[in-house]
């Protein structure tokens, strides 16, 4: 087995069972944390001209310090369908996390914006767009073999699991009169706005590049190059300040237009294939959850980022207004 492989996601799928591996990579760590300090301490025994047992106490640690790298490694998540729930086994023996299959929503993915890569977390039905719990290793490229096997392979036969435990109870929902996040307009429905904070960061930008003109510089092409970026940036502040995104259910349209018409876009309902939200974070800590819509058109996949919110009741209570206003059981 390769170090890459080994990083990779693994799981098992038994008749009644699915046990998933997402933390491959500590084996890795533990491997490289083994050979540094074995190193370091070959080089201390050499220098100071001291035996093995006079370095017992630090090789203790070393070796501590590995074994629970390793023991990270064999952490697994169980979806037992059978006894109906999940548990997260620290160690490969230590119960940290038991929840319920019904009190489950599904699996999602979370991506990281310094990063770029993305994982797949677990959440449940009263944090639907919570933390989550991971389930699966990090990826960076979209089309990753065994990203693709993990959500063709596992992630279905986990959520037949979740929905052989879903109740009408569930996502029995009162009718929504008073929307938060849309202003209606005739027949039609805008997602709201807050055009100041664009503005004002699209002023500041040009105002950047403007006071740049007066600053002496010995090389013409960077100022000019400097310029063309506040400038550029000034300007996708200020169009996303005006950028409207509307539905028309009576049409049966979502459109999205701006200053710039080369970038506004229109899909048809009948064209939608679902609802993606995404969470991102940023050197691990979160910073928004994104919420896309896809459609297909022509056979093609096309995605339109509708909203970015950051508490997870927002993302929710959106999501409901949006299902009430394209009409979506």
């Amino acid at each position: 087995m390769s170090l890459k492989t080994l990083a990779k996601t693994r799981w098992t799928i038994e008749a009644d069972r699915v046990i998933i591996y997402p933390y491959g990579l500590f084996y890795i760590l533990a491997g490289v944390i083994a050979i540094f300090f074995a190193g370091l301490l070959f080089l201390y025994m050499h220098y100071q001209n001291v035996t093995l047992a006079d370095t017992l106490p630090l090789l203790l640690v070393v070796v501590f310090i590995v074994v629970v790298f390793w023991g990270f490694a064999l952490t697994y998540i169980e979806f037992d369908n059978s006894k109906g729930r999940m548990r997260k086994m620290l160690m490969g023996f230590i119960p940290t996390t038991t929840i319920p299959l019904a009190n489950l929503q599904g699996i999602d993915l979370v991506s990281g914006l310094t990063t770029g890569s993305y994982n797949y977390n677990l959440f449940r039905k009263d944090s639907r767009y919570g933390n989550g719990i991971v389930v699966s290793s990090s990826y960076t490229k979209s089309n990753d073999p065994n990203a693709i096997a993990f959500v063709d392979e596992a992630v279905p036969i986990i959520h037949s699991y979740l929905d052989g435990y879903d109740s009408a109870a569930d996502y029995a929902e009162e009718p929504i009169t008073s929307y938060q996040y849309f202003e209606k307009k005739g027949d039609s429905y805008s997602i709201k706005t807050k055009k100041i904070g664009g503005l004002i960061f699209g002023l500041l930008f040009i105002g950047f590049g403007i006071w740049l003109f007066t600053v002496p510089a010995d090389n013409l092409f960077a100022i000019i190059f400097c310029i063309a970026l506040f400038f550029l940036f000034g300007l996708v502040f200020i169009n996303a300040a005006f950028t409207q995104i509307t539905f028309d259910p009576q049409a049966r349209t979502v459109k999205r237009t701006g200053l710039f018409r080369f970038l506004n876009k229109q899909y048809d309902f009948n064209n939608f294939t679902g609802i993606q939200t995404v969470r991102h974070t940023m050197n691990f800590i979160y910073v928004r959850t994104s919420v896309n819509l896809n459609f297909e058109v022509a056979g093609k996949a096309h995605v339109l980022t509708v909203a970015s919110l950051f508490r997870s009741k927002s993302v929710d209570r959106f999501i409901r207004e949006l299902y009430q206003i394209m009409d979506i059981r």
